[in-house]
């Protein structure tokens, strides 16, 4: 990961832009709504307000490890013991005795929680934070007023939660506080599932009360920077004889980096160990050496990495330069990250040619052609003549708790992108004319066909498997995010396309088979496998397309006429059941029943359906009916696709690219005429 960060870095530099130096000990909180806890001049909660989410994700905490953190911290709720066991479902009565709450109610807190609330309270702040933030910048005075008042008072955490406790009364009493979470962090969450009130963790920011009396509070987005500049001065200090010494990664002289590396916390992933070895485990040794003493590095470079990853994921830049990507195997996203080495802050929202950036319903359809066609715009109007320009795509995925790896990283020209989107697109459009009808209730049936899916939703795509001829699917472990973007991009990934449709025909046969099956009964088939058997037929469009074969030329092969060739025996049967029988079409038709037999034995098929058709082609023959001339024609399609495969070795088995025709072939919406399709 390192090396990665570094060639970020050094394009920063290189454009000239200067990210903000970020002290590791500074991280953004998590996600959701805060509580602020106000302390007045003599140190006593005052008041308490709730921060939103958006107000939240804009601040910053000093958190050195997981278990110290200033001025916010992890609040353990609930605070208070439910006053009776049997109130857990009935809110009103929880509030009665909420209201009753007195600086003696039994407190829900274990010793070992008191004794790390106390250490939050008192050690941690005036002991490692205070000495490190001693200035008088107006973005510092209202930080330094906390920890002063802090110091005079040195709560105890006994009774700072039975404060706490009133406050919270207080401010839902005055409707600064919604009455179901002040109940929640005094009682605990309510779970219906289990008949219980829920232990959960919420964030408590220290604040001044009387805001007026600064220049800016201490929950300001400005302030961290300041925090940031002192605490980045407290560690520029080199000790004394220090040895010279050149960082590994830049080749500058440098101080040492012999201490953890920062943790910076990432959307998606969370906490973020740049580089993590545990000591513990032996295969995370190398000659001896573990942790940092493996790759040595300096502490200006480290910390440059840092900021660089800070810059290139900053909420703003999302889905210019991050977004969130299917992991291969399991449910948490990674994180993807694509910047123009040249120009590595431009707004164009580069990680829509990975993943998938439309959000509202009016997209949902929308095709990977439309999605992008803005990217390659934007890109081609940066292009210097006579000058390359690349795009860097990394991909970083949580591997547990204290590892994060880098599981795609790649370097590719603006040309490559252009002629790889190119190919996709074409494989997507390398099947025959398929359509989908999607009912609404009330509206109309809307026939699509032609999608071009994004290399996301083929991930997503390769995680499912279906069952039941569509109606269930579940979920699988799919395939690496390389992979995928080995068919968007490389210029010969035969062998992969190959390995990848196999893999993938085991995924959707059933789908395809169940679709064709739903299209003859109007059975029901939900919308999502409507559209994933849509992805399904494109992927093996670009799968086949990346191994050369061509639909001007699979049309004529065997297996996509075998497909045809069972499509019509349905048509036939339909047609039949409809005059003869009355409407009753049963659950399957004779093509779609042959489908698994004919993708293991060509041979065997034709023959089985031969004798199960003859009836149907004696009726069509003497048929006068209203279809008569569907019939007719539907019967003269048979006899011409019979003789076709006649001169076909029926006896060779199918291969993964023919089971993949044979499918297309089946559900290709087949033509009477130029003015009229047969579905």
């Amino acid at each position: 990961m390192l090396n990665e960060l570094s060639a970020l870095s050094q394009s920063l530099a290189a454009c000239g832009i200067h990210t903000q130096a970020w002290h590791p000990w500074i991280k953004t909180y998590k996600k959701g709504e805060a509580l602020v806890g106000e302390l007045n001049q003599s140190g006593d909660l005052a008041r308490v307000s709730l921060l939103s989410t958006d107000e939240v994700a804009n601040l910053r905490n000093i958190a050195p490890d997981f278990h110290n953190s200033f001025p916010g911290l992890n609040l353990n709720c609930p605070l208070l013991e439910v006053p009776d066991a049997t109130l857990w479902n009935q809110p009103e009565e929880l509030w009665k005795a909420a209201a009753l709450v007195t600086l003696e109610s039994p407190l829900a807190y274990k010793t070992k929680d008191l004794r790390r609330l106390g250490r939050l309270l008192g050690d941690f702040p005036l002991d490692e934070i205070a000495p490190r933030l001693v200035g008088d910048g107006p973005k510092l005075r209202a930080t330094n007023a906390i920890l002063e008042r802090l110091a005079l008072k040195r709560p105890d955490p006994e009774s700072f939660l039975h404060a706490l406790s009133l406050q919270i009364v207080a401010a839902a009493q005055d409707g600064r506080l919604p009455q179901a979470l002040a109940l929640a962090i005094l009682y605990g969450k309510l779970n219906k599932k289990k008949p219980r009130l829920e232990e959960w963790k919420t964030t408590l920011i220290f604040d001044v009360s009387d805001v007026d009396h600064f220049p800016y509070r201490v929950a300001d987005p400005a302030v961290a920077a300041d925090w940031s500049r002192m605490l980045l001065a407290s560690d520029s200090t080199s000790p004394a004889g220090a040895a010279p010494f050149v960082c590994s990664l830049t080749g500058h002289p440098d101080t040492l980096m012999d201490d953890k590396m920062p943790s910076p916390n990432l959307k998606i992933l969370g906490p973020t160990v740049l580089m993590s070895m545990n000591a513990d485990i032996p295969c995370q040794t190398r000659y001896g050496q573990t942790s940092t003493a493996i790759f040595r590095v300096g502490k200006n470079a480290v910390q440059s990495l840092n900021d660089s990853l800070l810059f290139i994921t900053e909420p703003n830049r999302r889905e210019k330069t991050w977004a969130g990507v299917p992991n291969g195997s399991r449910d948490q996203g990674d994180l993807l990250i694509a910047y123009l080495e040249e120009e590595p802050a431009i707004d164009v929202p580069l990680t829509g040619l990975f993943a998938d950036i439309e959000s509202s319903p009016e997209q949902e359809l929308a095709t990977y052609e439309a999605r992008t066609a803005h990217i390659h715009d934007a890109l081609r109007l940066r292009e210097k003549p006579g000058k390359d320009s690349y795009i860097k795509v990394i991909v970083l995925s949580k591997i547990d708790k204290g590892r994060t790896q880098i599981v795609f990283s790649a370097r590719y020209s603006t040309a490559a992108i252009y002629v790889g989107r190119d190919r996709w697109l074409a494989g997507a459009r390398n099947i025959p004319n398929i359509a989908v009808p999607f009912r609404a209730k009330g509206k109309p049936v809307i026939w699509r066909s032609g999608y071009q899916p994004s290399p996301a939703e083929v991930m997503v795509s390769f995680k499912r498997q279906w069952l039941r001829a569509g109606q269930t699917n579940q979920s699988v472990s799919g395939v690496d995010l390389g992979s995928v973007y080995a068919i968007l991009l490389e210029p010969d990934a035969a062998a992969q396309a190959s390995w990848l449709l196999d893999r993938y025909l085991g995924l959707t046969e059933p789908l395809l088979i169940g679709l064709a099956r739903s299209l003859s009964d109007k059975s029901s088939f939900s919308d999502l496998a409507r559209k994933e058997a849509l992805i399904a037929v494109s992927v093996y469009g670009i799968l086949l397309l990346r191994q050369g074969r061509q639909k001007e030329k699979y049309m004529e092969s065997r297996d996509y006429l075998l497909g045809q060739f069972l499509q019509f025996a349905d048509l036939l049967h339909k047609l039949y059941c409809v005059h003869e029988r009355k409407g009753s079409i049963p659950p399957q038709l004779i093509g779609n029943a042959a489908i698994p037999m004919a993708l293991q034995s060509p041979r065997r098929a034709i023959q089985v359906l031969g004798n199960r058709m003859r009836i149907y082609l004696a009726w069509a023959d003497r048929f006068q009916g209203e279809d008569a001339g569907l019939a007719k024609w539907t019967r003269k399609e048979l006899g011409r696709l019979s003789a076709e495969l006649k001169d076909e070795n029926l006896d060779l088995r199918v291969s993964t690219n023919g089971k993949a025709e044979l499918l297309l072939g089946y559900l290709a919406n087949a033509k009477q005429s130029d003015k009229q399709e047969i579905s």
